[in-house]
């Protein structure tokens, strides 16, 4: 049973929110439920640098060490009671000729506590009114083809499977 709509409110990602970003991401890798994220942390997504940085940081924000302006303003948190419980992190990316722009979600996670209760629906339905807004006409997702709970989550809010299909070769 998914919470009523208005307990959980979707509000634009500030630096500030990296922390318990992080912590929520460590909750879903320690139970082993990341399939499309196996190697791919927020972590790395954010820039973060634990080993140039650490002594001197209050906290995760302060070893960030890219530029992720970008990213701050095309992504979200749910909140649940000012708790934060679950982020999309993405950006906009410019693809194709004749060059569009598209909206990239990079990695989405909701606290374990949280799942099945209707914040990863509301976060995705905020997301894709706030790039409807920027005029923003396709928002893409990678998934792990082997990962059927986020698969089958992107298909009930309306993803289909595009038409570029990646081809990878181990070196």
């Amino acid at each position: 049973m998914g919470y009523f709509k208005n307990e959980v409110s979707i509000e634009e990602m500030v630096i500030e929110d990296v922390d318990a970003i992080l912590n929520i991401d460590k909750k879903i890798r320690k139970i082993g439920e990341s399939v499309t994220y196996k190697y791919t942390t927020t972590e790395s997504i954010l820039t973060i640098d634990r080993i140039g940085h650490a002594k001197d940081a209050k906290s995760y924000a302060d070893m960030i060490t890219g530029d992720i302006a970008g990213m701050l303003n095309t992504s979200l948190v749910a909140k649940i009671k000012d708790k934060i419980v679950g982020f999309i992190i993405s950006r906009k990316a410019t693809i194709g000729d004749p060059p569009k722009e598209i909206g990239m979600i990079l990695i989405m996670g909701v606290d374990p506590k949280h799942w099945r209760n209707g914040v990863a629906s509301k976060m995705a339905e905020e997301f894709i009114k706030k790039y409807k807004a920027m005029g923003i006409k396709e928002i893409r997702i990678p998934i792990d083809e082997r990962d059927m709970q986020l698969r089958d989550f992107f298909t009930k809010i309306g993803f289909g499977v595009g038409h570029m299909i990646e081809y990878s070769k181990k070196l």
